[in-house]
């Protein structure tokens, strides 16, 4: 991937975890938590981001940053808190705190 879109993603990333950890102290995470949670979450979301097996693809289309990262959210929420997907770890939640 070329070192322009890495850095796209990466400034989306940020932008997105600072909402989601805004998100999840909202809702009772503790700032310690909520920051496992998030770099949980940045690696999930760069390592499917930089899955070799979709490299071909990729050339033809794009992830979509938001949706990317709601994946990695959840499922890194669903590791540490696994009960919040209910709440306000579901996809649905995420997706409206990120807007």
């Amino acid at each position: 991937m070329p070192n322009l879109d890495q850095e796209t993603y990466s400034i989306h990333f940020a932008r997105f975890a600072a909402k989601l950890e805004k998100h999840l102290l909202t809702h009772g995470v503790s700032c310690s938590e909520a920051d496992v949670i998030i770099e949980d979450s940045s690696t999930i979301f760069f390592d499917k981001l930089n899955k070799p097996k979709k490299a071909f693809l990729k050339l033809f289309k794009k992830q979509d940053p938001m949706s990317l990262f709601i994946e990695s959210a959840g499922e890194a929420l669903q590791k540490r808190i696994p009960e919040a997907q209910k709440t306000f770890g579901s996809y649905r939640a995420i997706e409206d705190c990120l807007k």
